[in-house]
């Protein structure tokens, strides 16, 4: 299976630095929906309120895209799926890795709310998508580790709803992560002060 390649933003007034950012593992997400913690995370509890999300919204899966967008959403992080121009706005840029990636379309499936449609070939480029879809590292969300919403209209973007472990992380600033790159801390060298400050962040 091909790999996807997904681009980031952050600033430091919202999101720690990435000595810092990466020490519980990876990019974690402020408030994951259950399932989607590092470091045992599956993608089905996210997938169920996944399901609920967007039948609560009404099943409109452009008005759902267009949410998620809007100033994104605690229990998810907003990637592009393809290189942009350096924000100077933004602190640090990261590159991230989906290896086996694979992207599936979304079904309603009646009173049992969303599933997974037809597996689609939009892995290594967004530009043949027409609709929105999903994206997994497995045959099923039962199998995958990650879960994330293709969005194809306008920018082509993939909010992921589960935490982005460390090794997915090819870059930041166009340094790789270890001792020829950034140096990731421990929680050790944190306060006590930064440690509740970051209390949403923290993984076991």
């Amino acid at each position: 299976m091909p790999d996807m390649t997904l681009y980031r933003g952050e600033r430091d007034n919202v999101w720690p630095a990435p000595a810092v950012r990466l020490i519980w593992g990876g990019m974690t997400i402020r408030d994951p929906w259950p399932g989607a913690r590092l470091p045992n995370q599956t993608a089905s509890g996210a997938w169920s309120a996944l399901s609920r999300a967007i039948s609560t919204g009404g099943g409109d899966l452009a008005a759902f895209s267009r949410g998620l967008r809007a100033a994104g959403v605690p229990h998810g992080l907003n990637f592009a799926r393809t290189p942009v121009p350096v924000d100077p706005d933004c602190d640090h840029h990261y590159v991230v890795t989906i290896h086996h990636a694979r992207t599936f379309l979304l079904r309603y499936g009646g009173v049992g709310g969303w599933t997974l449609g037809e597996e689609v070939p939009w892995v290594t480029d967004p530009a043949p998508a027409d609709q929105d879809y999903v994206v997994l590292n497995g045959p099923s969300v039962g199998r995958s580790t990650v879960l994330g919403y293709g969005h194809f209209r306008g920018t082509p973007e993939v909010t992921l709803f589960t935490d982005v472990p460390t090794t997915w992380v090819t870059s930041v600033n166009g340094q790789p992560i270890g001792a020829r790159g950034v140096r990731v801390l421990t929680d050790s060298a944190l306060s006590e002060d930064e440690r509740l400050r970051l209390t949403k962040l923290r993984r076991p």
